[in-house]
């Protein structure tokens, strides 16, 4: 499996890219950068889009992908979440208010964008992954997921605040080779990152403890750019050797 990181900051300025990681050249986990790093080679082989909930950094790189899509020609591309998220997306995003319902053009069954309903904590394969969503903890119903290929694989919390289940997961799942977790605020704004269904550096180390999960490799992804600085500072003063930031632009190979 390779995951090429797009973009994995919790704000889009300057260099910084929102969250997307390319799967395997042709599924997209939550799509928050797309057409700003891939050229139209690259755009044409994406099929399956898995998002993990609604919020624009997650989700904005659909509509100027979707909308090239509609220039491609014959073209579609499978929107995958739970009923939760779809209905959002559904309801309030392709609704021909805030942009056209391109899960019915051309038309329902030749749909651009055809979604794909999947159910909560059930294994699901996508081309050669399966992928299974946890419930986590944020001011939108959003999921993170156990993405497997064969035997390996690796875990990502999307955005989210304390929570339990997925840690809990994450303690009897074998053959995770790391975590991709949410990270967004230096230490000092615990009290806004709780408030906005965030984690800072101390409540991840806080979860890794408690579900003795000290010796799994962790990615921390979400940084606002504005406390990257604050942020990497905190992470040299825990010594976490297991701990390191996602970088944008690199490929990890399972």
């Amino acid at each position: 499996m390779n995951i090429n990181i797009l973009g994995c900051y919790g704000n889009i300025i300057g260099e910084y890219h929102s969250t997307a990681f390319l799967i395997n050249d042709s599924i997209l986990l939550d799509a928050g950068t797309v057409t700003e790093a891939l050229n139209e080679n690259q755009l044409k082989k994406i099929k399956q889009i898995i998002v993990t909930h609604t919020h624009i950094d997650h989700i904005k790189g659909i509509f100027p992908f979707v909308d090239e899509l509609v220039m491609l020609g014959d073209y579609s591309v499978d929107l995958i979440s739970v009923k939760q998220v779809l209905e959002i997306i559904s309801q309030d995003l392709f609704n021909n208010r805030i942009w056209p319902d391109l899960t019915m053009i051309p038309s329902e069954k030749k749909a651009i964008l055809k979604l794909r309903e999947i159910q909560l904590e059930k294994t699901t394969q996508i081309d050669s992954l399966n992928i299974k969503p946890i419930l986590m903890t944020h001011t939108v119903y959003t999921v993170g997921y156990v993405v497997r290929e064969a035997d390996r694989g690796f875990m990502f919390t999307a955005d989210t605040g304390p929570t339990k289940r997925f840690w809990e997961v994450a303690r009897e799942e074998k053959g995770i080779e790391f975590i991709i977790a949410d990270v967004s605020f230096p230490n000092r704004l615990e009290k806004f990152a709780k408030i906005s269904g965030h984690m800072t550096l101390s409540m991840l180390l806080e979860h890794l403890d408690r579900y003795e999960l000290n010796d799994r490799p962790i990615y921390i992804t979400h940084m606002k750019p504005i406390f990257k600085d604050e942020i990497l500072g905190e992470l040299k003063k825990a010594k976490r050797k297991n701990i390191k930031p996602l970088d944008q632009g690199a490929t990890i190979t399972i």
